[in-house]
């Protein structure tokens, strides 16, 4: 699938949208379009990362996403084939394929992410992880600090873990259950998540 939006759409796009900017880690995300924009089809957002900022390897089942470049280097991996961007290239993460990205080259890597279709648990817990990184709460890469944190934005985002980590995702269940009924999901909610 390729993405074809212009640079003027998309700059009409973001116009008066909320940017989610994370300072110290050198990244900022606008969503696009929300679920409840298309009608569950697909979410779009566009994101500017710093060179070296990425994401960690990672899966999804409930998903595909779809990567485009508009500026800058990406790279990365999906199913353990290694992936170069450039300006005006994409690739498509299937579910369940492993993926990891990273800005690459010396200056900032513009782009969009397309999950199709959308998913509402992961529009909200990446707002609520951008938020919760600028706040300190995780490590460079965006890894919550604190285990019932990362079990709410695993789980509820439908971010897998690969290798020893996908035996440790029945645990995260578990965990983000009892975050719930802690309430520890709400505090989060209340404090870094509002749909701007």
């Amino acid at each position: 699938m390729v993405m074809n939006w212009t640079d003027e759409q998309i700059t009409q796009m973001r116009t008066g949208r909320p940017v989610y900017r994370n300072d110290a880690a050198g990244t900022s995300l606008t969503w696009l379009r929300r679920g409840e924009d298309t009608g569950g089809e697909y979410g779009l957002i566009y994101g500017e990362y710093d060179p070296g900022t990425g994401v960690f390897p990672h899966f999804h089942r409930d998903y595909v996403e779809t990567f485009r470049v508009l500026g800058g280097r990406g790279a990365g991996k999906i199913a353990g084939r290694a992936v170069q961007l450039g300006a005006g290239e994409e690739a498509v993460v299937p579910r369940l394929a492993v993926h990891e990205f990273r800005a690459s080259g010396d200056r900032p890597v513009r782009f969009l992410v397309e999950v199709r279709p959308a998913h509402p648990g992961f529009e909200k817990w990446v707002v609520t992880l951008q938020r919760m990184a600028a706040a300190g709460l995780t490590t460079p890469d965006g890894r919550p600090k604190n285990v019932h944190h990362a079990a709410l934005v695993l789980v509820e985002s439908d971010v897998n873990l690969p290798g020893l980590g996908r035996v440790l995702m029945p645990v995260f269940r578990l965990l983000a259950a009892r975050a719930r009924r802690r309430g520890i999901a709400e505090q989060l909610e209340k404090h870094y998540y509002r749909q701007d």
